[in-house]
């Protein structure tokens, strides 16, 4: 079997989030600009559990924070998701 690798950080990479653990993933989000609080929020929270992950993969966590915190409260989350 062959092993396949995350290609290395590149230069000038921003040090916000989760950009040591998924670098790529952190300058996609910035050039498009769709990352929005909760995003970012739920980005540091898996960083810092050590959890590598991807732009769809943070997006689709915060969505179902989204959903649940309108299930408990009967309320939006105060944060506008950008889409």
């Amino acid at each position: 079997m062959s092993e396949t690798t995350a290609p290395p950080p590149t230069a000038g990479a921003s040090t916000a989030g989760s950009t040591l653990m998924n670098p790529t993933a952190t300058q996609a989000q910035a050039q498009t600009g769709q990352q929005d609080a909760l995003d970012k929020g739920v980005d540091y929270v898996l960083g810092k559990a050590g959890h590598k992950q991807n732009v769809s993969t943070t997006e689709k966590i915060s969505d179902g924070v989204r959903s649940g915190f309108k299930k408990l409260t009967g309320k939006d989350v105060p944060i506008q998701d950008k889409q």
